[in-house]
């Protein structure tokens, strides 16, 4: 049995990958099951590897968990989104409604479109297949990229951004999308995400609502679950807190789920990390597990094992050493898991 590796996705890839997007349950707009808009994201992200970056240009750094030649999960850094069209969100703000006759103070939730995030980099489509959950892969997808942001500092926007899932109901229902989306785009949800997945989403600016709009007039179905994370999404909400990533009262425009963010200084798993210089390669016994990575680029890997660290350097087993693709006296990032 070989150890699992994260490693940047291959167009090799594509049948695996729409696998999983097919286990996704849909909504998940950077991977589609739809195999027409999934293949050129495929194209794109695997491109973005190879195309000499040296600023965040809008490329697209998707990775797979590769375990015994199968890959089981994705993840992905996008350096820096909306640069073509705008990255659009609502913003939940207070507004005060006061009458000194009535005696009468209301508070309510005003939906502000923006482009706040545009030009920032964002993390997202997490997703591990449902077959390989309760290993602690989904961490290890999650923290991976930070990894990746680390040793590419220069190529990915700061702040970073992730949008989660937006809430829907046991038998699909949408309604945050069925209140204020499909009133202005005039058509199902799944048509919209593939639509935003194959088109990029200039048809979002050109056909959503452009002023703001009171919460208190949607349903309030859809008022209850605006910045409520889907249910299968609940935990990579959790594990983005933990990171340092915080809610600040951003949401999807298409489904309302919580969009959050951080400074890159501020993520755990960034600070927490640091730069080794590998010592040896042999048997490390009863170590510490780590998360580990090397490479830069195309040849970035990470993966999970025991490691030592000694006077500034560090023990890896031979596993973990042909997982990273690294020897005695190279250099590897690593943080305790």
């Amino acid at each position: 049995m070989s150890i699992a590796v994260i490693r940047p996705v291959k167009r090799e890839d594509f049948d695996q990958i729409l696998t999983l997007a097919k286990q996704s349950g849909g909504g998940m707009t950077n991977l589609p099951p739809d195999p027409t808009a999934l293949k050129p994201r495929i194209e794109f992200a695997a491109d973005s590897f190879t195309s000499n970056p040296t600023a965040p240009n809008g490329e697209v750094y998707m990775m797979v968990l590769e375990k015994d030649g199968a890959v089981i999960g994705t993840s992905a850094v996008f350096s820096a989104v909306g640069l073509d069209y705008g990255f659009v969100n609502y913003r939940i703000n207070k507004t005060v409604h006061a009458s000194k006759q009535l005696r009468k103070r209301i508070e309510r939730r005003l939906l502000v479109p923006t482009h706040d995030f545009t030009g920032c980099a964002e993390v997202g489509s997490l997703f591990l297949s449902p077959d390989a959950r309760g290993g602690g892969y989904g961490k290890f997808l999650g923290k991976a990229r930070y990894l990746f942001i680390a040793q590419h500092r220069e190529l990915v926007a700061d702040p970073v951004c992730a949008e989660l899932r937006g809430w829907r109901g046991p038998n699909g229902e949408q309604p945050f999308w069925d209140a204020l989306g499909k009133p202005f785009f005039d058509m199902e949800f799944e048509a919209a995400d593939v639509a935003n997945s194959a088109m990029g989403n200039q048809f979002i600016a050109d056909l959503m609502p452009r002023h703001p709009i009171y919460a208190a007039l949607l349903p309030k179905a859809a008022r209850d679950i605006l910045g409520r994370p889907h249910d299968s999404a609940a935990p990579a909400f959790n594990m983005l807190l933990k990171e340092g990533f915080a809610y600040r009262g951003y949401i999807d425009v298409f489904d309302g789920g919580p969009l959050v963010d951080a400074k890159i200084d501020d993520i755990k798993t960034i600070k927490d990390s640091k730069t080794y210089r590998i010592g040896n390669v042999s048997d490390v016994g009863e170590a510490p597990l780590m998360l580990m990575s090397a490479g830069r680029l195309t040849t970035y890997r990470a993966t999970r094992a025991s490691a030592r660290v000694t006077d500034g350097a560090i023990e890896i087993g031979e596993d973990a050493a042909a997982a990273l693709g690294v020897q005695k006296g190279d250099t590897l990032r690593a943080v305790e898991w």
